[in-house]
């Protein structure tokens, strides 16, 4: 209805093509970025605001700092896709999996572009050519999780119940107050029984 998703994945890309069935491409074009140079005549679609920020634009590591910041207000899992760009090794795969357990993710899904013979979605309307290597073009901007302690090495209970520490701001001890299971150091109602 007012043309948003229920998920946190940014634009794959503000213009892209689509793969169909019979392997024919066919070119899609962000409405967003018409209704913008619409609104702002000034505008120039090659040129435009940073926070014009499609997937394959930010660092793996973004995307995945994304979904631990979010997932500390959501109690079940997020559904995600970690982009990473072609070449991109093992080791660089694993470390963004494991970035996501220490930030605290339920769950994660990483796609390395151009790892399949084909894909719905590509920047160019071509088959795929695998590369081996992949070449960190400029240090992006990355917010850092990493001083989040890493939960297997520590006898912490994060959860809801008397005793626990707080899944929200992960500081505070879960108390029984006023018949809710509160956080006492952020207040946060967990558990309220009747």
């Amino acid at each position: 209805m007012v043309g948003v998703s229920t998920g946190l994945e940014p634009y794959f890309s503000f213009s892209y093509f689509r793969s169909g069935r019979l392997g024919k491409f066919i070119e899609v074009k962000a409405d967003i970025v018409q209704e913008y140079l619409d609104q702002h005549p000034e505008a120039d679609a090659d040129n435009l605001p940073s926070w014009f920020v499609a997937a394959m634009e930010l660092a793996p590591e973004a995307h995945a700092d994304v979904q631990c910041v979010i997932q500390r207000w959501i109690d079940s899992s997020i559904s995600k896709t970690v982009n990473a760009p072609q070449g991109y090794s093992v080791e660089q795969v694993e470390a963004v999996y494991e970035r996501l357990y220490k930030g605290g993710a339920k769950g994660g899904t990483v796609y390395v572009d151009g790892s399949r013979d084909s894909q719905v979605l590509t920047l160019k309307a071509e088959e795929n050519v695998v590369t081996t290597t992949f070449k960190e073009k400029t240090k992006q901007h990355v917010v850092l999780l990493d001083t989040i302690s890493d939960l297997r090495s520590t006898d912490v209970t994060i959860g809801s119940e008397v005793g626990n520490t707080c899944p929200v701001c992960r500081k505070g001890k879960v108390k029984e107050i006023g018949g809710c299971n509160t956080c006492s150091n952020c207040g946060t109602q967990l558990k309220c029984g009747l």
